[in-house]
């Protein structure tokens, strides 16, 4: 589905007024200042992971569990539990990763049967500070980091583990491979994985869900071409509020020449997206930073994305402060269609989903990031490719969609593992 530009443009200035109140910054300056005196993101201080005793375990096994940072810890469970696992990164080496596994307060299922959720969380940054479980009270990105609170509360009441991985990169060594669907599925797998074989209580099958970042994950945790979990079987993918045609959003914001509240945080997005795609292309790294891809202003800016998590990178010291076109160098437009390339190759509209899978699509009327006719275009092709899907649409903005459509999503979720 190809949407019309001025339609778009038109839209997201509209649809950037509800994302006014949800960013609550005050308007920045359009003359950005060199560097940023932002403060680090601040974070939970945790053990530090194994030295030693992982290297030579295989992907999705549990290498350490403790009891999780008070911020990840959720009353409907009987046990919140921070874990480390073993994972292969983006470059293929063995890696941990860290995340939360939530166990019911009261099973449903006898043991050996208890249903399994992995949850991948919203966009929270790119630095260690951004990982979910390394929350605190004063973190700037809490909110964001407990978004999917009330979907395990629902979940866990049902009597399910809740797994949520923090993703490649954050909180442990690593950079990371932001939107990046590969990395984003072996996050999920290999945590079902590590979960299912840690705790004997969990049964053979899983659903993967998630919320916008998140939902990329769990879409591509379908994808038919990945190898699956370890003894586990996916019955079921949930995605709320995913990005799609991310390119129809950076072109119509790149129509904004001056900064504002809104457009603040679709270019600490753009950041974000531009390291992602950066890690595992020196050269493109080479023309943003080196070869006039940035602008002075954005090169100066640039640390600030392992620094800072996302409510920080929008802030008016720091991305946030950058309109869109003061991001771009004088080989912008060759930097931003190397990311446009990249995006769409990367896009879920293109994923070959596990056949007979069912999946489940929840979006956001008043969405500013996941615009609705970008999801009804997904969910078409989707339905056209003959892939199950069921679609439900919220009156809500891009965060509260996730919580408006808990009760909905848990009861589906238990659905599945009642066939």
């Amino acid at each position: 589905m190809s949407l019309n530009h001025t339609a778009v443009v038109t839209l997201l200035a509209t649809m950037l007024c509800f994302g006014c109140a949800d960013a609550g910054h005050p308007a920045p300056s359009a003359d950005p200042k060199p560097g940023s005196s932002v403060p680090d993101t601040p974070q939970a201080e945790l053990p530090p992971a194994p030295a030693h005793g992982w290297q030579h375990l295989p992907a999705g096994r549990i290498v350490q569990v403790l009891e999780a940072p008070a911020t990840s810890q959720l009353d409907a469970a009987g046990q919140s539990l921070f874990v480390r696992y073993t994972t292969h990164n983006v470059f293929g080496d063995l890696a941990l990763a860290s995340g939360l596994v939530l166990l019911p307060a009261t099973p449903v299922e006898p043991a050996g049967q208890w249903p399994l959720v992995v949850y991948g969380h919203m966009t929270t940054g790119a630095a260690d500070a951004c990982a979910p479980t390394r929350g605190v009270p004063e973190s700037s990105e809490l909110r964001r980091m407990q978004q999917g609170d009330t979907l395990a509360t629902a979940l866990l009441n049902l009597g399910m583990v809740v797994a949520r991985p923090d993703y490649e990169g954050l909180g442990e060594a690593g950079p990371h491979p932001y939107l990046r669907g590969d990395s984003l599925a072996r996050a999920m797998r290999d945590m079902a994985s590590a979960v299912a074989d840690r705790w004997p209580e969990v049964g053979d099958y899983w659903v993967a869900a998630g919320h916008s970042e998140g939902g990329v994950a769990a879409l591509n945790s379908g994808n038919r071409m990945h190898p699956p979990a370890q003894g586990l079987e996916l019955i079921g993918v949930v995605a709320i509020t995913p990005v799609t045609q991310l390119e129809v959003l950076l072109t119509a914001a790149g129509d904004l020449p001056v900064a504002a509240p809104g457009v603040d945080v679709a270019v600490a997005l753009a950041a974000l997206a531009l390291k992602g795609v950066a890690i595992t292309d020196p050269a493109f790294e080479a023309l943003l930073l080196e070869d006039g891809g940035l602008s002075e202003e954005a090169v100066a800016l640039w640390p600030d994305i392992e620094r800072l998590c996302l409510e920080d990178l929008s802030h008016e010291d720091s991305w946030g402060g950058l309109s869109p076109e003061a991001v771009k160098g004088p080989r912008g437009d060759e930097a931003t269609a190397e990311l446009i390339r990249a995006w769409q190759e990367d896009d879920v509209r293109l994923l070959p989903m596990r056949r007979n899978l069912p999946i489940r699509i929840d979006a956001g009327l008043f969405d500013a990031v996941a615009l609705m006719p970008l999801t009804d275009a997904l969910v078409k092709d989707y339905q056209d490719r003959g892939y199950d899907v069921t679609y439900a649409r919220w009156p809500a903005d891009h965060s509260p969609t996730a919580d408006m459509a808990a009760p909905a999503i848990a009861t589906w979720i238990m659905e599945q593992f009642a066939q």
